[in-house]
């Protein structure tokens, strides 16, 4: 099913102010840097990300945003869980950071799905086929 740019870049951001949107007066006062490090790269990747499907940003460079943006939520979602499953935490935060993750893990999904084939490219990108 071919997708909309614009609807990918709202996905990718209502889930990015949905999980982020929370913790960025952390950065001011946060004091583990890895913390503020980690919301800052997440609202910033997301942020770009929407940027690039919104602004319609070339083949070639929304391809590498949307690549960008699956990497680096994967990384940041799949530690989260393995930091939250392990700890201490109550259940029920466990299970709102695992239904997070699992919407980050399917918007990576779809933005490497978009990247790979929905994106229109050039003609020197693909053999002087379009």
């Amino acid at each position: 099913m071919a997708s909309s740019p614009k609807l990918l870049g709202g996905a990718i951001l209502a889930w990015t102010l949905i999980a982020w949107g929370g913790r960025v007066g952390l950065l001011a006062v946060g004091d583990d840097w890895s913390d503020r490090a980690r919301i800052a790269g997440s609202v910033l990747v997301g942020l770009v990300a929407t940027a690039a499907l919104w602004l319609g940003a070339s083949g070639r460079i929304a391809r590498w945003v949307l690549y960008l943006f699956a990497i680096w939520t994967v990384v940041v979602w799949t530690r989260s869980m393995l930091v939250n499953w392990m700890g201490s935490g109550t259940i029920a935060f466990k299970l709102v950071h695992t239904v997070l993750a699992l919407g980050f893990f399917g918007l990576a999904w779809w933005a490497v799905s978009f990247a790979r084939g929905n994106l229109v490219s050039s003609p020197d990108e693909t053999n002087g086929q379009q």
